[in-house]
Parts: structure tokens; sequence; C-alpha cells
């Protein structure tokens, strides 16, 4: 009987293992570095963050310290990816943040402000939301920013377990960088986290399996140099204007009777006991048991 019980927790820890992902390794200048060299290696594993009045939302857990980790130096202008251990698969957006430490980035735990250089939201098609589902996510360090050590911080935030029934999932990493070059400019705005995220944010509670047509990112208004003193868009795909909220809204035609109320994006969950959610898969996917508790769209 213990046998039993030790395999089935082994498999419920193998089965959670298969629906999380790290971002761990970092890209510049064409070189793809060591995993942990430039990111704080947290200890949360491939586990999520769900607590909003938690500091591990600012690096993730055990990760408010960068005393073991080195700082790579970029310029300013310059683009920098960050990894991950297996693709982005829960629906929902991607946001870098970046931070400007009052002295050694080492030393700094993240308790400063933050402003928002980047988001990745849906786009709209014929009714169905298609997200950047990635393993790899490149961006822009503004050329206008001040020089000087900074933590840069990756967020995906998981929505697939719709609020208040389900809660919303955070995945972060943080990079240690020194920042050369640059210009003078405030970036801003400039939020706190925790405090960046509310329980009333449209983007936090949104469900994507009901009449699922608009999304708002949470978070700031992402900084650019063209709105704040010179520079260009950071995320020249999306088109959103500097300076005001991230919101991408299409007026999709309502579905006919024949067509599914909801859909699953390739590698999302599309059923397992306990799930709640959308089981139908998007166009060119199918639904396949990974095991009892996670099905996926493959």
């Amino acid at each position: 009987m213990k046998g039993l019980l030790s395999f089935t927790a082994l498999a419920l820890v193998l089965g959670e293992a298969s629906a999380h992902y790290i971002f761990q390794q970092l890209s510049t200048g064409g070189t793809k570095h060591a995993m942990w060299k430039y990111i704080r290696q947290h200890q949360n594993y491939n586990s999520p963050v769900v607590d909003l009045s938690s500091n591990d939302l600012r690096c993730n857990l055990g990760a408010d310290s960068g005393a073991n980790t080195e700082t790579v130096t970029v310029a300013a202008g310059s683009s920098l990816t960050f990894h991950l251990d297996t693709p982005v698969y829960h629906q929902g957006p991607v946001s870098v943040y970046m931070s400007k430490a009052p002295g050694s980035v080492r030393n700094y735990d993240g308790s400063g402000g933050w402003f928002k250089i980047q988001d990745w939201g849906p786009t709209f098609t014929g009714g169905n939301a298609q997200w950047k589902l990635d393993d790899a996510y490149t961006f822009t360090i503004p050329s206008c920013i001040p020089p000087g050590d900074y933590l840069v911080r990756i967020q995906s935030l998981g929505i697939h377990n719709p609020w208040p029934a389900g809660v919303p999932q955070f995945y972060i990493s943080c990079a240690q960088v020194t920042v050369t070059g640059g210009g003078s400019a405030n970036p801003g705005p400039l939020v706190s986290i925790p405090g960046a995220f509310k329980e009333t944010d449209p983007g936090y509670t949104a469900n994507i399996y009901n009449n699922f047509r608009s999304y708002t990112v949470p978070g700031p208004s992402v900084f650019t140099c063209s709105g704040n003193g010179g520079g260009s868009n950071p995320n020249p795909g999306n088109p959103i204007n500097p300076g005001t909220p991230t919101t991408l809204i299409t007026q999709a035609p309502p579905p006919t009777p024949t067509q599914p109320s909801c859909s699953v994006a390739k590698w999302g969950q599309c059923g397992g006991i306990g799930y709640s959610g959308c089981t139908n898969c998007a166009a060119g996917s199918t639904c396949n048991q990974q095991n009892q508790y996670y099905h996926q769209c493959i």
C-alpha cells in the first residue's frame, strides 16, 4: 500500500511538472548564456506565484537577492531574449518590466519602482483569441533610459483558471543587467510590486471561455521613448498607442449555433480531473490526455 501511495504521489508531481515552465536562460548580443548565469535562480521550480500581496511577485520565491548571480552589461537600445525550458502554454499575457537599482543590482530586492517596457497580449480572429505561446521572448531595452544597474523582470500570467473559481498564475524570473549609453528619460509610470496587480483588474478576472472578445493586460501602460522623449515602440508587432492602457479590442461576429462557444489554444489545458474550463481545442489541435489530471491541446 505504501508503495502504491508513493507511486501515486510521484505521478502527481510529474503531471504537475508537465503543466508548467521556467524562464531560465538569457541571450544578449546573439549569445545564449548558461542557465541562471544572469537570471536569479529562484526556489519555486516551475510552480507559479498566486498571492497578489507577496514579495515573491517581484522575482519569484527566494530570489530577492542576486548575490550569487552575475550581471550582464547591455547597451540601451539593444535586445534581450528570455528562454524557457518548455514553451509557454497557459493562455494569458506575457510582460516585461524594469526597475533601476539604487546601487549594485546584486544587492537590490526590487522594492523600488517598476516600469513596463513590453506586452504580448492576444489577437482576436473569428471570435477566437490567439496568444503568443513561445519558448523564447525577445524585446528591446529602451534607448532613452538612464545608464545603471537594473532588474529586468519577465512575467507570464496564466489566466486559464478564471477567477474566482480558479486563481490566475504568475510565472516570473528576473535578470540582472547593467545598461550603458542611454539617455536622461524618466521612465514610467512607476508601480510597486506587489501592488501593481489587483483582484479587480479586468485582465486578472477575465474569463477566456465565456464571450472573450477583448482584453486589457494588467499593470501600467508600456513605457516607450517615442512617447517620452524619443526612441521607438518596443513592441512594433502590437498595435498599441504609446502612453495608453495596453488594450486590444476586436469586434468579432457572434458565433453561429454550430460553432463551439469557446476554444483552447494549442498547448493549453482542455480537460482532466478537477478541470472546469473549455474542452474545445483550436483548429489544428486535438485534446490529448497527458494524465488523469491534465489533458492538453496538441
